[in-house]
């Protein structure tokens, strides 16, 4: 039989930094990145197919679109110049059965503004399953995509993320990384680039080897669990979730992808990064005036840091309780394993999953069945 496809894009941000890192062995300035425009990257390309192709197995061939993972981004003038290109690219593979997963490398911008050129109910007429991966950007992708049977929408970690995610990580684990190294506190950032780096190879196909894991139904090895922070929950219930990125779910209302975000019967999944306690306020009341709040059985918060705020989730629990209706005590859950933060845990949009809860620790954990999202489980209705 003819090996599956797992096909690699970068429709939002386009990933020449991620793509470097995996031969530079150093993390590059602006100034070198853009220097390095001319280059044609036929090199980095070949180690991510190398790379990805020996973690996904023989069952499986990957493909990559070189030219949108290395497209120019000028901020300053409407960031991409290629969008008819990258629609038709979302497009065809929503389109294509013989493709079995899409990657996308990474979030970062510039795909909002392409959804009304990309024709969703395609998937309708998929006789196989779609995986989608995406975070971020990727919000709307996973959650108008994951509202259709044989898509399964996954807000789950863009590999390139590996590098910034563990680097953080490191950072806030100094101590532990750094087993008894004297570091002065302005060598803790080198010290943690240089361990994201040397992780970063090893990530990307411990990254897809997973891809292939939940797409055969057996699992993953990345698990979101964590622990309730307000309200009630059974030791047992099943739930769907909807959400993600709190700055990219929120521009959804009252468009016509507003209902992918419907929180009627569904869990609010939220995380953010780079936006400031107050920016962030602003967005949730916007939920709220949308009625997100009021129709959520409950609520998901993930990670939300920023730069000059550091971590402030306790933060956006005040705010929820302000915002949330006090009729409905709806419960607030914390996985620790869901936002921009490494390791990542996906998150399935709009997929019955199973929430447990430990009474006696508060502890909480999300199971997913998988092996009902292959092939076999998602044959076409009759």
């Amino acid at each position: 039989m003819k090996p599956r496809r797992i096909h690699i894009t970068a429709v939002g941000s386009p990933a020449r930094g991620e793509l470097q890192r995996l031969t530079a062995g150093l993390e590059l300035s602006p100034t070198k990145q853009r220097g390095k425009a001319e280059k044609s990257f036929d090199t980095e390309i070949r180690q991510l197919a190398a790379l990805a192709s020996e973690a996904v197995g023989p069952n499986y061939r990957i493909t990559i679109n070189a030219d949108l993972l290395t497209a120019e981004e000028d901020d300053r003038n409407a960031g991409r110049n290629d969008d008819e290109a990258r629609a038709a690219e979302i497009q065809s593979l929503l389109a294509d059965d013989d493709v079995t997963a899409l990657v996308t490398l990474r979030g970062g911008a510039w795909f909002v503004r392409l959804l009304d050129r990309i024709d969703f109910s395609v998937l309708e007429k998929r006789k196989r399953p779609l995986h989608i991966f995406g975070f971020s950007e990727m919000t709307p992708l996973v959650n108008i995509a994951g509202q259709y049977r044989q898509a399964i929408g996954l807000y789950d970690l863009g590999p390139g993320f590996l590098y910034a995610g563990v680097k953080r990580h490191v950072q806030m684990n100094i101590e532990r990384y750094a087993r008894g190294i004297e570091l002065s506190a302005d060598q803790h950032e080198a010290f943690a680039a240089g361990w994201a780096l040397a992780r970063f190879r090893a990530g990307m196909a411990d990254f897809f080897r997973d891809v292939v894991s939940i797409v055969e139904g057996l699992g993953c090895s990345r698990v979101p669990k964590g622990r309730l922070l307000a309200g009630r929950l059974p030791a047992r219930s099943t739930i769907r979730i909807v959400g993600g990125n709190l700055s990219l779910t929120l521009p959804m209302m009252g468009t016509p992808y507003a209902p992918a975000f419907d929180t009627t019967g569904k869990w609010l999944a939220l995380e953010e990064v780079n936006e400031s306690p107050e920016q962030c306020d602003r967005m949730i009341a916007g939920l709220k005036h949308n009625g997100l709040l009021e129709r959520a059985e409950g609520i998901i918060l993930g990670d939300f840091h920023s730069s000059k705020d550091g971590a402030f989730v306790p933060a956006v629990v005040r705010m929820l309780k302000y915002h949330l209706p006090a009729s409905r005590k709806t419960p607030i859950v914390q996985i620790d394993n869901f936002g921009h933060i490494w390791p990542i845990a996906p998150l399935p949009m709009h997929r019955d999953v199973i929430l447990r809860h430990t009474p006696a620790s508060g502890e909480v954990r999300i199971e997913i069945p998988w092996d009902e999202w292959t092939e076999k489980g998602l044959r076409p209705e009759t």
